[in-house]
């Protein structure tokens, strides 16, 4: 996998491309030449000076130096697409021969916490034995997303829609409709029936870090909605969010997952339909194009197969109206599906 000090996807990339190549990979990537050179332990200098090299050999510019951040030229584009392409089927024809040979890769995965408890368990279950060393990483989509882009990470579970996916593959896997979570005073009380009843309930909106997935979602249906909350609160983590929420403190949007991971607080809330439109959350892979699509095939369908199978019947359980609002994606048709469509 890529990542600092010579990882295990650089030294196997090696073996197909020169490091002159693999830094300007890197740097295309990145556009930025100080990131670069932290990955391969090189100065900023180091690289500058590499890629000035790289461009007298092809005769040509590669990078436009006169944006910030650095851009690629148009004949830098059509290099990067063809070395990425070479790259990911040497990478694929590696991966097999690792296979046969009965090598295991390592392997890094992040998670967001709204899925740590119950899915992330599952899947280090599974891919334990088929991995050399397995390391998982929980924290916010945006962090994710940062440590995926700087090689920290090699694949990462996110629900953030706005990633800027340049150098990346990202795959749609799960998909549900959110709920209104307040205390449980509010049981029965007819205030939860509308967006106007909800801002006039009494008690605040609570709402998450704009960092999170969550956060970046419930910002731009509010914004769609001309709807204007006063008085907001914070938080950042699913347990402090329904803490508060259990102690009265306030109310959100949240998602049926979030309950399931946090049962502990489930006699302390309320958790209802939400006003229309219904707003949906979804849950995405992500990896860097330069890892081995074999992998990432692997993660994919074992990530279905537990949210289908173990995750998606608890879901139905806890809240039985969002059976027609969350779906799993089936690898094998490209296809998204519920317990509705397969009946």
């Amino acid at each position: 996998m890529g990542a600092k000090n010579m990882t295990q996807s650089v030294s196997t990339s090696e073996l197909f491309l020169s490091r002159q190549a693999l830094i300007f990979l890197k740097a295309a990537e990145t556009r930025n030449l100080s990131v670069t050179g932290q990955f391969f332990g090189l100065t900023q200098s180091a690289v500058s000076r590499a890629m000035i090299d790289w461009e007298k050999q092809w005769g040509c510019s590669l990078f436009d130096r006169t944006s910030r951040p650095i851009s690629l030229t148009a004949e830098g584009k059509v290099l990067q697409q063809e070395l990425n392409k070479q790259l990911e089927e040497f990478l694929n024809l590696a991966e097999e021969i690792k296979q046969k040979n009965r090598l295991k890769p390592i392997l890094r995965i992040g998670c967001v916490e709204s899925m740590s408890v119950d899915l992330l368990p599952q899947l280090i279950i599974r891919l334990k034995s088929k991995t050399k060393r397995l390391t998982t990483v929980i924290a916010t989509s945006n962090s994710l997303y940062r440590q995926l882009r700087e090689g920290q990470l090699d694949i990462i579970i996110s629900s953030d829609p706005s990633a800027e996916l340049s150098g990346l593959k990202q795959v749609l896997i799960f998909q549900e409709g959110s709920l209104i979570v307040l205390p449980k005073r509010f049981e029965g009380d007819p205030c939860c029936e509308s967006w106007q009843g909800l801002q006039f309930c009494g008690i605040p909106f609570i709402k998450y870090h704009h960092a999170t997935g969550g956060g970046k979602l419930n910002d731009v249906f509010f914004r769609s909605l001309g709807i204007s909350l006063t008085n907001q609160l914070e938080v950042d983590s699913n347990s402090t969010m329904l803490s508060l929420i259990a102690e009265g403190v306030g109310w959100t949007i949240s998602r049926v997952s979030t309950i399931l991971q946090n049962k502990a607080y489930m006699d302390k809330i309320f958790f209802t339909k939400m006003p229309n439109p219904l707003l949906t959350r979804r849950l995405y892979i992500l990896t860097r194009q330069s890892e081995p699509e074999l992998l990432m095939e692997q993660v994919i369908k074992e990530v279905c197969d537990i949210l289908k199978t173990k995750i998606y019947p608890q879901l139905i359980s806890i809240a039985p109206w969002m059976e027609k609002d969350i779906f799993v994606l089936d690898p094998k048709k490209s296809i998204f599906s519920s317990s509705e469509q397969e009946r």
